[in-house]
């Protein structure tokens, strides 16, 4: 079994490349994979200097992932409005027509 760097390193990683290819899907997965990993540490942990250093790495993945996260969802948000805005238009001349 890997130790718990060599895990929070590779999440880091596969959140990072998940990240880059907009795969929210894959990101969600690694999130509850994350929740595990944090769970799983004991107290001996928290000494560990190198380790903390990498859950502050992760820290600031997850605010990117969140930020990115809130655009998308405000993009998507102002698209819908947008469409429904063109249908509204769209129905208002079809009696017309």
């Amino acid at each position: 079994m890997s130790s718990p760097k060599q895990a929070f390193a590779l999440l880091a990683k596969k959140w990072r490349d998940a990240f880059a290819a907009g795969d929210w899907e894959s990101i969600a997965l690694l999130d509850e994979e994350c929740r595990s990993l944090v769970a799983a540490l004991g107290e001996e942990d928290a000494s560990d200097a190198e380790l903390r250093e990498q859950l502050a790495e992760l820290s600031r993945i997850y605010l990117e992932l969140q930020q990115a996260g809130q655009a998308e969802r405000e993009r998507l948000a102002g698209e819908l409005a947008r469409l429904s805005q063109s249908k509204q238009v769209s129905q208002a001349y079809t009696p017309l027509g």
